[in-house]
């Protein structure tokens, strides 16, 4: 667990979604049968760990706000005191300002977007939806503005997936929605999963995307690049396979890849109808025990107590050759 000043609480509410993304992590149980989690649900969880001192919550999917009582979610969390409230969200029906609005009225402080990239053609046909890059781009311009007036005070942020169909664009991408007025970016590595567990024309090896990470980590450092860039899911030695070593890739490591400081660890909820103890877990000792894997050499690594290694799915496909004890 956390400590009470980072400690929070994600609920699930289900893993119904407007979008069809081709590596979603819940496509294998999405239906248009599988019953969302009831509002009665969701306020006993919120209570439960608001009691156990948790002051900031997130509300996942799924898509959370497909959820059709999202907005009654959200002003119960406030209500019971909760001082940050985010959404993760694909971003879809943030198109509508009118939603927005009662977004932040209910007591959202924070949204976190998935959108993978800043060309129309390579968003749609990911998540598999016509036209949803522009009414994403109008979404986050939607609460863009709202973070401008002052209404969204804890932010808005980017979490795009960091595959092969963008990793030449990283720079292009940061450039477009820093125009839009958003500088938090968190390139996630992608998971092998979904329909995509050993489709290489979506998933690069590491070998073949670090140079592209380093490259925008360096623009960065020139100044180059403003926002605030982070990439989830890659392990520090994997620096050095587009030739970073020494007091640089220490410096790089922390500052744009150190997981374990800008990711604390949190509690998360499958809010469903059971309510099962096994449906409340802490998410990144799950990531790390059960779909993460490392080399054995990994141990002799110095950063090995804060790091996971590589997906399960990732090592099935390129195997651990390329993790190297640091």
């Amino acid at each position: 667990m956390t400590s009470a000043e980072t400690r929070r609480i994600e609920i699930h509410l289900g893993t119904r979604c407007n979008n069809r993304c081709v590596f979603c992590m819940s496509a294998f149980r999405r239906d248009k049968h599988e019953p969302w989690a009831t509002l009665e649900r969701i306020k006993a969880e919120l209570g439960h760990f608001r009691r156990k001192g948790c002051a900031m919550v997130g509300f996942l999917g799924g898509e959370p706000t497909a959820h059709p009582r999202i907005l009654e979610a959200v002003a119960h969390a406030k209500k019971l005191g909760y001082e940050k409230i985010a959404l993760c969200t694909n971003g879809t029906r943030l198109s509508d300002p009118g939603f927005c609005r009662k977004l932040v009225d209910a007591g959202v402080t924070r949204v976190t977007v998935s959108i993978h990239s800043h060309l129309a053609k390579v968003e749609d046909a990911l998540t598999r939806v016509p036209g949803n890059h522009a009414r994403k781009v109008l979404g986050i311009a939607n609460m863009a503005a709202l973070r401008k007036a002052g209404r969204l005070p804890d932010n808005i942020s980017l979490n795009p997936v960091f595959s092969r169909r963008n990793m030449r664009h990283l720079k292009e991408y940061v450039l477009f929605f820093a125009d839009l007025g958003v500088d938090d970016v968190r390139f996630n590595f992608i998971w092998p999963h979904g329909e995509v567990p050993a489709d290489r024309t979506w998933i690069p090896s590491y070998r073949e995307a670090m140079p592209h990470a380093v490259r925008l980590m360096l623009l960065a450092e020139k100044g180059r690049i403003r926002s605030h860039v982070t990439f989830g899911a890659v392990p520090k030695c994997m620096l050095r396979l587009a030739r970073v070593s020494g007091k640089l890739l220490d410096h790089l490591g922390a500052r744009y890849l150190d997981e374990a400081a800008y990711d604390p660890s949190n509690d998360v909820s499958m809010a469903n109808e059971e309510g099962r103890p096994q449906d409340r877990f802490v998410w990144q000792e799950i990531k790390r025990d059960v779909f993460k894997t490392m080399s054995p050499r990994c141990r002799e690594c110095r950063f090995y107590a804060g790091c996971d290694g590589v997906w399960k799915s990732y090592a099935e496909l390129y195997g651990l050759g390329e993790l190297c004890p640091l």
